[in-house]
């Protein structure tokens, strides 16, 4: 008898420290972020961000490529315009494009990068991009 109520708990007493990890699996999750691309918004948040620098056969730098899913955070449906800034390290403007979203759901999350959600600034400038900035702001 005691076997067995000694067991029971054993039992027990695994399987709550197992759960205890667990985390809600609902909640957005930012990935690694690239640490030169910086978010400015109150209405999104990132759930994934990526940078890449595309050399030529010499290494040099010939562009670079930002891309960007968002989580709505305002609490209702937004449309709103993206503002993509390449900067080089004393902060000068290299490039910027704008692009926008429109008619984005309360809480939707976006699910896979297209060419909606990415920037590509290409030319000898390129080779100066030190930080690239993304401002999300309500149209």
């Amino acid at each position: 008898m005691k076997k067995a109520v000694f067991c029971v708990v054993a039992v027990v007493i695994c399987i709550s420290s197992a759960l205890s990890g667990c985390q809600d699996t609902s909640s957005v999750k930012t990935q690694g972020r690239p640490q030169n691309v910086y978010l400015d918004s109150t209405i999104v948040e990132f759930v994934n961000v990526s940078y890449e620098e595309n050399s030529n056969k010499s290494g040099d730098i010939e562009s670079v490529t930002v891309g960007w899913l968002f989580h709505n955070i305002a609490g209702k449906t937004i449309s709103a315009k993206i503002d993509v800034q390449f900067y080089n390290k004393n902060d000068l403007l290299l490039y910027n494009q704008t692009k926008s979203i429109r008619n984005m759901p309360a809480g939707y999350t976006e699910q896979s990068f297209q060419l909606a959600n990415q920037v590509t600034y290409e030319g000898s400038g390129a080779a100066f991009v030190d930080h690239v900035v993304i401002s999300v702001t309500e149209i």
